[in-house]
């Protein structure tokens, strides 16, 4: 099928366990009015994100990095004949997140904050037709972490994920206040 027909084994069989199952009709839901009054006017329906289409009851749903802001933010960029900046398009789930957590940007980009965040080192050393060593940009995600706390979920069985965690910071020595 080209459709979700809503029989949630992806659910069941997804590594990441990301895929959800949708149990609600927003739009056609009497208690998610009813619990929510200000629902029932245009301006209160707009809180359900007029760019991305309202869901149906019985479909599968993963994030998708907010894809309508991606797609904003690069056809801005594009019609300014530039190229996009760092920081430029920000994810719902980054902007409600208030320690700063979460953070998106180009990995390719040695200057931006996620490369400077894992500490990413964007050259390889390869050899030439010569057999002399030489570091070239390397471009893709098998670039070398430098930072000890990062980590990839599933790496191990090849799936090469592009989302990165940083393991929690522990007290150490057992001091009071220190990290």
């Amino acid at each position: 099928y080209n459709r979700c027909i809503g029989t949630r084994y992806c659910a069941n069989n997804c590594p990441y366990k990301v895929r959800r199952f949708n149990w609600f009709k927003y739009h056609d839901n009497q208690q998610f009015y009813q619990s929510n009054p200000a629902m029932n006017t245009d301006l209160g329906r707009m809180v359900l994100n007029p760019e991305v289409t309202v869901r149906s009851r019985g479909v599968m749903e993963k994030c998708s990095f907010c894809v309508q802001r991606l797609q904003t933010g690069k056809l801005t960029a594009k019609k300014e004949k530039r190229e996009m900046n760092d920081g430029e398009v920000v994810t719902a789930c980054q902007a409600s997140c208030t320690t700063g957590a979460i953070v998106f940007g180009d990995m390719n980009n040695p200057e931006s904050r996620i490369s400077k965040l894992l500490k990413l080192d964007h050259y390889k050393t390869v050899k030439n037709q010569k057999g002399e060593e030489e570091k070239v940009f390397n471009y893709g995600i098998d670039k070398k972490i430098g930072n000890p706390r990062a980590y990839r979920v599933l790496e191990e069985i090849g799936v090469k994920p592009n989302i990165f965690y940083l393991t929690k910071i522990r007290n150490k020595d057992g001091k009071k206040g220190s990290a």
